[in-house]
């Protein structure tokens, strides 16, 4: 089978709406190192055509990238670049990750626990759970039930490409927004489609189960950090915790404005935005905390054998290049099924996945965004697929 990865810079990075208010000016931040307790293989197979993928990225003119791979040769983790520019900090494998949208895996997990406690019904309607004043004006809101919010078939709209949501947070680009902001932006909007008539990623679904969570839960910050991340002993993943986008070994995030070369600092309107978003956002960790996730989750540590099956019951795509599960996407590459999520945000971008057949999970991290293709793309995305032809041999 050909590959069917979509193109890797695209797959992690946010679209034009959030590339603005950065700053080349460095932001008044700690840039303290850090140190880490991974027990890794210097001697893995694969670690040296690695590092050397790792290093062409980098001279490419991406910031810093970081890799953490697993599987049954052992753990290899490597860097290479800068975790900030400013003050010359390398990008060390402790450094906190953005996961972006990696978050909805969480999120769709804190729902699943509330099914298998008894306290949420997957094909119930939304309407039992969330109050009327929440969900208002909202198309399909009153048909649309919970499995449709979490497999992205509700036809809800989509907050973050309206016209008047971009023109705003254009204008005011570090304006912290509320949850009841972004549900704003699509009352009254058509809907995609009539409820369950297909596939189409939405933010906005899980924005809504993240307040379906609060109302069964009281708050679903604390049930995922008290139900899900303490448990799996997940110490170096933060949702939400107070002060979290200030914590020194959170790296700095970097944008190529005009594609040009030139990386600006847009630290503070990243670390606003993902402060602001609740459900499809909002999660930051080390790179080996998100493959415990995943490697838990998978491995039916989280959540049971039976509810995992609901888990990876996937619908496809719009184009059938990928299929979506309830939070976790199924893709195939060179023939080889991978399962997890993709993260891009304002300048910062990632991937979490696990190939089933070679037992293979892995992270990979950068700290750059970009707003429109940057000329670095296709060698970019050269360099990426001879990084997951190593990772899948």
């Amino acid at each position: 089978m050909k590959a069917k990865r979509k193109n890797y810079v695209a797959n992690i990075i946010v679209p034009l709406l959030f590339m603005v208010g950065c700053s080349t000016m460095e932001m008044d931040l700690p840039h303290e190192s850090c140190t880490g307790s991974e027990t890794i293989n210097p001697n893995h197979p694969k670690a040296n055509a690695l590092q050397v993928k790792l290093d062409q990225i980098v001279e490419l003119g991406v910031p810093g990238i970081v890799l953490v791979l697993k599987d049954p040769d052992g753990i290899w983790a490597s860097t290479s670049g800068l975790s900030k520019i400013e003050t010359q900090i390398p990008m060390e494998t402790c450094h906190l990750q953005f996961g972006q949208s990696v978050a909805k895996m969480y999120m769709a997990t804190a729902i699943l626990l509330l099914y298998e406690e008894g306290r949420i019904d997957l094909d119930e309607r939304i309407s039992a759970y969330l109050p009327q004043s929440t969900i208002s004006n909202i198309a399909n809101a009153n048909q649309a039930t919970v499995r449709m919010l979490l497999n992205h078939t509700s036809g809800i709209p989509e907050y973050n490409d309206r016209p008047n949501y971009v023109t705003y947070l254009l204008q005011h680009p570090l304006h912290t927004f509320a949850v009841d902001d972004y549900l704003d932006y699509v009352r009254g909007v058509s809907p995609k489609f009539s409820v369950g008539a297909k596939h189409s990623y939405t933010n906005t679904n899980y924005i809504l189960l993240a307040l379906i969570a609060d109302e069964i839960t009281g708050n679903h910050k604390q049930f995922i950090r008290e139900e899900i991340l303490s448990p799996q002993g997940l110490n170096n993943t933060y949702y939400h915790n107070d002060g979290f986008m200030e914590l020194p070994e959170l790296v700095n995030t970097y944008w190529d404005r005009y594609s040009n070369g030139i990386i600006e600092n847009c630290s503070e309107m990243h670390r606003t935005n993902v402060g602001s978003l609740i459900g499809d956002d909002g999660i930051i960790a080390t790179p080996l905390d998100y493959i415990t996730f995943l490697e838990r989750l998978l491995s039916n540590q989280i959540l049971s054998e039976t509810t995992m099956e609901e888990m990876l019951d996937f619908v496809p795509s719009d184009d059938d290049s990928e299929a979506y599960g309830l939070g976790i996407r199924q893709e195939f590459y060179r023939g080889r099924e991978e399962l997890g999520h993709t993260g891009g945000g304002i300048g910062a971008g990632c991937i979490l996945g696990y190939y089933r057949e070679s037992d293979t999970y892995y992270f990979i991290g950068i700290n750059l965004g970009v707003s429109i293709t940057p000329k670095i793309a296709d060698s970019f995305e050269e360099i990426a697929e001879e990084i997951y032809d190593i990772l899948i041999e």
